[in-house]
């Protein structure tokens, strides 16, 4: 049991939650599909691949080998604090990148959303340890919701997935002891949130 909640727990990375997102959001039956050339399409995904999940990882590959954390699930809320900074500095940086590039408003209030997260994670993190997992999830389950709405696009199934993929996530983390129930739907209901607030209003 605990090796499968570590593989989906690594699978469903909170990190890889704003490439998961894109990559729906660029197949489904709406302008925004459209108005964005292939070309365009494919660089906004390395760029966000790259800013927002393959440089904070190898940071934090990097702390790890220096010990300034003890193990990539990062168990205490000391160990998140470099990180966590890291990945915003990140996130910032890819809303810059972002800001110069003519596409539609929603897919950078989408990144806004995820960056949100983050610092607000960060922030609470200070105090209490809140599921950094769920808060990814929650926030693709939130976009998705929006961007449904906002679009008219039908993105039920892909909003089914990821609700099986959350309680799958939410489970593992409880099954590893890596939170309680209350850390796990705290990071849910704020993922979800700071998308609408992102995306929505």
């Amino acid at each position: 049991m605990k090796l499968t909640a570590k593989i989906i727990s690594i699978l469903f990375h909170p990190l890889l939650m704003p490439i998961i997102g894109l990559f729906i959001i660029f197949n489904t039956e709406s302008y925004v599909n459209y108005a964005i050339p292939f070309d365009l399409k494919k660089a906004i995904i390395i760029l966000v691949g790259v800013s927002t999940f393959v440089i904070p990882f190898l940071i934090t590959l990097f702390l790890l080998q220096r010990k300034f954390i003890n193990s990539l699930e990062m168990e205490t809320q000391k160990e998140r604090v470099i990180p966590y900074a890291f990945t915003i500095i990140f996130y910032i940086f890819t809303l810059y990148m972002l800001k110069r590039v003519p596409i539609p408003p929603i897919i950078f209030n989408f990144i806004i959303g995820a960056t949100l997260s983050v610092i607000l994670a960060f922030v609470i993190n200070i105090k209490w340890k809140i599921s950094a997992h769920m808060i990814g999830i929650g926030g693709l389950i939130g976009a998705l919701i929006c961007i449904s709405i906002l679009l008219e696009v039908y993105v039920t199934p892909f909003i089914l997935i990821a609700l099986l993929v959350a309680g799958l996530v939410g489970s593992s983390r409880l099954i590893l002891k890596a939170h309680s129930q209350a850390q796990i739907y705290a990071g849910f209901a704020l993922g979800i949130l700071c998308q609408i607030i992102a995306i929505y209003f």
